[in-house]
This record gives C-alpha cells, structure tokens and sequence, in this order.
C-alpha cells in the first residue's frame, strides 16, 4: 500500500474510534447526569412493541357482579360490551341459526381494539352474515387500526379450524377481512365523503342484514356541525337502529355550571351547543327519524366518572418514578371528579330504533 493511503486509513481509523468515544462519552454524561444509569430509565428497553391494546374511551368500570375495574383496557372494553348489550345483539348462542345477520356502521373506531372487540363479543363467525363498516378522522388511527385488524385476522387464520366453523370464517370468532372496510372521513358530514366511502355505507341498508346499526362509542359529543347529519342518514337511508354512550347535560344545571361545560366543550375542539339536555337528545333522534317509543337514554355515570378519575389518579402516581408526566390526563381526571361530584354532565348509553327496521 502506498504510503498516502496508508496514512489516509490510519487518520480515517482513529477519527472513526475517536467519534466512537465521543458518542459513547456524551451518552454515559447524559445518563449519569439523569441518573438513569442506576435509576428506571431503562424502561425503556423493556417496552414490547406493537403494545398489546390501544383502547381509548372513559370505561365502563364495574363487573356484572359489581366488583370494580382496575385496568384501562378492561374497562373500555367493558363499556363496549355494555352498550352491544343494550342494543341486544350479544350473542350467547353458537347456533348461527338464532343469531341474526348483522351490519354496523361504526363511527370514530380509534385504533381497532374496538373493531376486533365488537366482532369477537357479538360472535360474528357465526352470524349468517356481518358487515363493518368503520370511520374515523385521523390518519394515524386509521393505519394502526388496520394493522391490528390484520394481525388480530393472521392469528386467527393460523389457528387450527374447528370442526364446526365454515370456510368462510376464521376460529376466533372473527370474518374473514372482506367482511371489515375501514375509511378516513368526516362521520359528521356525510356530504364530504368520497364515493368510495359513500358506496359503502350505503351497502349496509342491503335488506339481508337484520340488524343495522350506527354506533357511535364516547365520540358524538365531538361531532360538528351537530349529530344530525349522522343520525339522519342512519335512520333514513340506512334505516338502522342506533347504539352510542354519550354526555348529556343534567336538567338542574345552573347557568354558570352550562356555561362552564360549555366552554370545556368549546377548549376540547367540540361544538358549542354539543351538551343537550335528555329532552333535547332525544327530540333530535326523532326529529332524525327514530321512533319515539323506541328511545332509550339510560345513566350509567356511576360506573364511569369516578371510576376513571380514580384510574389516571393512580397512574400519575406509579408512572411518575418512571419519569413519565401524565399532568394533562390528570387535568382530565379532576374535570371527571367534578362531573362525578356534580352530575352537570351525565354518561349515559343510548339505543334509538327506526320502526319496521330490517323490513325495507
């Protein structure tokens, strides 16, 4: 080797070992100095990832035995059970023969924990047919909500098929993919969505499912212009029955007290007038076109507010070791409390159905 390039590779090596020490030098400061070195910060290498849930809605935080909920993901997916139960579409039966066909029309899904749920909880597999059909604004829920859809419909597909189950459906209680179509789009504002989505909702009113349904899970309240637009497009075009756990503001609400639940609304991105009264709620669902005698608005708020406010209260106190800040939740927390202590907002789970549904 000539002796310039010789001494080329000699600068070049001990310039790379150099920027090794260098890095590995600003790292240990950077530790020490945290004290992560012999502290929690290696949390971080513990994490496994894709994590196992990504629930997002207050929680329905009692057991049908009474006992409480201690865990997010338990209780969220407990309010789901909740409300498919107050429609009357569990399913405890594995006769597919006694479970009708059934079409849902979900609006605002997160991040698919709740499109799995639903189809394992209403045994959907053995349903003679089901349709999802799921919208939600934001982008990035709508990618990780269709990758967990998609591990959750490997899994299955890798199980061993029961002797019972039909070719046309996986093992765990799950369709096959065909029967999911997930959409970014404004679920307020039917008349901005592309033909693509438009063509697909409107797919639900095909008279061979029995049970149409629009659910809406902790989200309606966000809904602008108002609630309207869906509500009418559900019962009217699709001539589906609605289930949805909403907020409703209480009938002895001072002024000031609306005003400020108003607000909050107002800070948290929702329309002014979104807090309806009982009586407001449900004069809208009739006035969208559902039956007035078939209106059911029921308080669950003991089994919400508190239970949630007391959850993140206990997770800023466990997490805080780690370093982990959870002051906004905690905000949050303290608005439940005062939800919880003055019931001037109220959790309540909703069905409304449309006359001769399923008969069209």
């Amino acid at each position: 080797m000539p002796l310039p390039s010789l001494s080329s590779f000699f600068l070049g090596f001990v310039a790379g070992c150099l920027t090794i020490l260098l890095l590995l030098a600003i790292a240990a400061v950077s530790l020490t100095r945290s004290g992560d070195i012999y502290g929690l910060g290696h949390w971080k290498l513990n994490i496994r990832t894709p994590f196992p849930s990504m629930w997002m809605n207050l929680g329905y935080w009692t057991r049908d035995d009474g006992t409480a909920i201690q865990h997010f993901d338990e209780a969220a997916r407990n309010m789901l059970r909740q409300l498919l139960q107050a429609a009357g579409i569990l399913s405890d039966s594995s006769s597919a023969s006694s479970s009708p066909s059934v079409a849902v029309l979900d609006v605002g899904f997160g991040c698919g924990d709740q499109t799995v749920a639903l189809a394992e909880i209403i045994n959907a597999s053995r349903r003679p047919q089901f349709r999802y059909v799921g919208l939600t604004l934001n982008a990035t829920q709508l990618q990780e909500a269709q990758q967990r859809l998609d591990a959750a419909l490997s899994h299955s597909t890798q199980d061993p098929p029961s002797s019972s189950s039909s070719s046309s459906t996986t093992s765990l209680n799950l369709p096959k993919a065909s029967a999911f179509q997930l959409y970014q789009a404004d679920a307020a504002q039917p008349t901005s969505w592309p033909p693509a989505v438009l063509s697909s909702v409107t797919s639900l009113a095909d008279a061979s499912f029995s049970e149409r349904w629009l659910m809406g899970l902790d989200c309606l309240y966000h809904f602008s212009p108002s609630r309207k637009p869906i509500f009418t497009l559900a019962a009217r075009t699709l001539h589906a029955n609605v289930m949805a756990f909403d907020l409703i503001l209480s009938d002895s609400a001072s002024f000031w007290q609306t005003l400020a639940v108003r607000i909050l609304g107002f800070v948290l991105l929702c329309p002014w007038r979104t807090f309806l009264t009982e009586r407001e709620y449900r004069e809208q669902l009739v006035e969208c076109g559902y039956d007035r005698e078939q209106v059911e608005i029921r308080d669950v708020s003991d089994h919400v507010f508190g239970g949630l406010a007391s959850h993140l209260r206990k997770q800023d106190a466990v997490l805080r070791p780690y370093g982990i800040s959870l002051t906004a939740y905690a905000l949050v927390g303290r608005v439940y409390e005062w939800f919880d202590r003055t019931r001037v907002l109220k959790g309540v789970v909703v069905v409304g159905r449309v006359s001769h549904c399923g008969l069209s």
